[in-house]
């Protein structure tokens, strides 16, 4: 069984290498790490190849990367996380308007490439709605970012079961500018649930932005299961560790020149100004 483990990850490694042939070397290669994002697989989730090898399709990838960068050049999407302030604006022939703006805080950011989707969650006269866009979605005419922070944990679904003040913004929230270069700041913010029953059994998971969920749990269950956590199991999931753990430089920064290859071709045939390729906590990529 171990040796099967080794091979599968070998021929992982050598479908990646097949994938993105464009390796740098030397003097090059330190120039683009010293550009390099750091943090690419946060900001541009987006654009990270599907964790699962067997799946990932060198053709598909690169098509798809291409209609990604087109969009970007007809709507400005900016950089953002789970916990930070979002508003969006889309088309919705139904309206007087023909346009609608909903704003809220980002709970989720899901899949790569075109299926990206992000849910957006707010409280509207007492009643929680979560609106899950699909990010590269012709529809979207707007994404603004009103506010750009982490949160404690990389999902917030389960805000679905706290307080409604924790969930409640302003829809005429003015912007909170982020100073380029500074980190993006963590909200250490711990929400405290509404007595059970739950969508979700969250104090199973170890979710660090939710307060003392366990003596919130009933008596019933504290009696017939004893308290555990998935994560005492989830150390063991080898394939879990190298999915989330196993990063490939040499596929982020065939990425990063893809990107910053189009951005420079565009700029000089006059048709944008925009810049694609960007970090809130690194302005000199660019240099």
């Amino acid at each position: 069984m171990r040796c099967n483990i080794k091979v599968l990850l070998l021929d992982a490694r050598i479908v990646s290498q097949r994938a993105y042939r464009r390796c740098f070397s030397g003097e090059e290669r330190e120039i683009r790490l010293s550009r390099h994002i750091q943090n690419f697989r946060e900001v541009y989730p987006d654009f990270q190849p599907t964790s699962i090898y067997g799946r990932r399709n060198l053709l598909r990838e690169e098509l798809e990367r291409k209609d990604m960068l087109e969009r970007r050049l007809r709507i400005d999407i900016p950089e953002f996380y789970v916990g930070s302030i979002v508003a969006v604006t889309y088309s919705d022939k139904k309206l007087v308007g023909m346009k609608n703006r909903f704003l809220g805080i980002c709970i989720s950011r899901r899949l790569e490439g075109l299926k990206s989707q992000f849910t957006l969650r707010n409280v509207i006269e007492g009643i929680g709605v979560e609106v899950m866009y699909e990010m590269y979605t012709p529809t979207i005419t707007k994404i603004e970012v009103i506010k750009l922070e982490k949160r404690l944990d990389d999902d917030l679904s389960y805000l679905v079961d706290a307080y409604p003040e924790y969930s409640t913004f302003n829809i005429h929230m003015e912007p909170t500018s982020h100073i380029v270069g500074k980190p993006v700041p963590i909200n250490p913010l711990k929400v405290k649930l509404r007595p059970p029953p739950w969508t979700r059994r969250w104090e199973l998971f170890d979710y660090k932005g939710i307060e003392d969920v366990w003596s919130e749990q009933t008596t019933w269950y504290k009696k017939k299961l004893r308290r555990t956590k998935l994560a005492d199991l989830r150390k063991y999931d080898l394939i879990a560790d190298y999915r989330q753990v196993a990063t490939d430089i040499n596929e982020e920064l065939a990425i990063e020149q893809e990107m910053l290859d189009f951005e420079t071709k565009r700029q000089q045939a006059g048709e944008t100004r925009r810049r694609i390729l960007r970090s809130a906590e690194q302005p000199h990529i660019h240099d």
